[in-house]
């Protein structure tokens, strides 16, 4: 289970690991915490009578089929906005959400599901984004509430700091200006610090080259938060197939190895 904040979060952290886990037969869930309603659409004719909360939901659908998703689930609030937005604190914003009653929208569906294996953001929510900090705080705390029916293992996403530099200049040298936030799929600009984590917190590194063009293609499904000029749609293939070839994560709770694990669900019957 993968628990993200917003429509097409699902590709960018996690794409890879669905994709590999799906075609192994795994059954595969992603809660999307928020709608994303307020993200911005960058062909306006792609809007139907359904708003930006439907069109992102078909996208997120389309995404889901490509990546090969078992199960999709929305806890049902609206966006948050940037930081320091009004509509932070905006009735049925996911970042105004009590944590006791998000958590428990989120505990329901462990409750239905049983995952042996729940994924996440870290402390940072990968750049600061409101929403993805507190799906960061819903999921801690529905894991830890779960009692006889928490998920065996807990991960957070991590992006080693090495790596993200490493990307970075790898897009500059193609020629894209991409900023700090480029390894989050933020085009946040300079306000934004440059994202990653010290490469040692990392526990766990999952190969997934091989289904980097799956990755591509349900990213591409999100057109309106990645129209051809953004800069991970410019990326060229190389580049892609270089950096995306692993997805990273830090093994918070259960059983795993001491030496850098290549499997979620390492140390499991």
């Amino acid at each position: 289970m993968a628990v993200h904040a917003h429509p097409d979060d699902e590709v960018i952290g996690t794409g890879g690991v669905l994709a590999r886990y799906s075609a192994a037969g795994v059954r595969t869930v992603v809660v999307t915490c928020a709608t994303g309603d307020l993200g911005e659409v960058s062909d306006p004719g792609l809007l139907g009578s359904a708003g930006v909360a439907g069109l992102r939901q078909t996208e997120l659908e389309a995404a889901a089929a490509t990546l090969g998703v078992s199960r999709l689930v929305g806890l049902g609030y609206g966006d948050s906005g940037m930081p320091g937005w009004t509509e932070n604190k905006r009735p049925g914003a996911f970042f105004a959400a009590p944590l006791d009653e998000a958590s428990g929208r989120l505990l329901r569906i462990i409750d239905e599901e049983r995952p042996s294996v729940l994924v996440t953001y870290d402390e940072t929510g990968g750049y600061g984004h409101p929403d993805h900090l507190k799906t960061h705080r819903v999921a801690v705390a529905a894991w830890a509430a779960a009692g006889s029916i928490r998920p065996a293992k807990l991960y957070f996403i991590r992006l080693p700091l090495g790596w993200s530099r490493r990307f970075v200049a790898a897009l500059r040298r193609a020629g894209i200006e991409a900023p700090g936030s480029a390894p989050t799929g933020a085009d946040a600009g300079p306000s934004v610090t440059e994202v990653g984590v010290p490469d040692a917190w990392v526990t766990t590194a999952v190969d997934v080259r091989g289904y980097v063009a799956v990755k591509r293609a349900a990213l591409a499904c999100h057109r309106s938060q990645m129209p051809a000029d953004h800069f991970l749609m410019r990326m060229p293939v190389e580049v892609a197939e270089e950096f995306w070839a692993e997805e990273f994560f830090s093994r918070e709770a259960g059983p795993g190895t001491a030496a850098l694990e290549t499997d979620l669900f390492a140390g499991l019957p």
